[in-house]
């Protein structure tokens, strides 16, 4: 019993669920490069608290490269919760500024999320994919 309860403790997390962005903030705005920082709300299935750190994804906008996201904190999750992951996002406005300004009056656009980010917990930290693709309203 003592070595099925030592497996169960070490099993892989179930994968977070992706419910949405909130709070979009333009932190600078540049010809070349702008700086969003938003809140990503997710759900932990989890019967057991996680520790998140050190996330990077790249962003899609309706197919089309968007930018770079990053999280470089430590991030305690709570079981069986929802909780709110502030990160910045580095848009390269040459490649995908226009095209995004372009789909401002849109109600929804298709976003796509692949990355990876540290999850563990009791100090031992294993490298999560990170992969989403769904339909976002924009809240401007």
């Amino acid at each position: 019993p003592l070595l099925w309860m030592g497996w169960v403790g070490c099993a892989k997390p179930t994968s977070l669920d992706y419910l949405g962005i909130r709070n979009i903030k333009v932190l600078s705005m540049g010809w070349k490069e702008s700086t969003v920082a938003v809140d990503v709300e997710y759900y932990n299935p989890n019967r057991y608290p996680l520790t998140l750190k050190n996330a990077e994804v790249n962003v899609y906008v309706n197919d089309r490269y968007f930018g770079k996201s990053s999280f470089d904190s430590t991030l305690k999750i709570p079981k069986l919760d929802t909780f709110m992951m502030p990160v910045k996002l580095t848009v390269d406005m040459a490649n995908t500024g226009i095209g995004f300004l372009q789909h401002l009056g849109s109600e929804e656009v298709k976003v796509r999320l692949e990355g990876s980010a540290k999850v563990g917990r009791s100090g031992i930290f294993i490298n999560y994919p990170i992969k989403y693709e769904g339909m976002q309203k924009l809240g401007f």
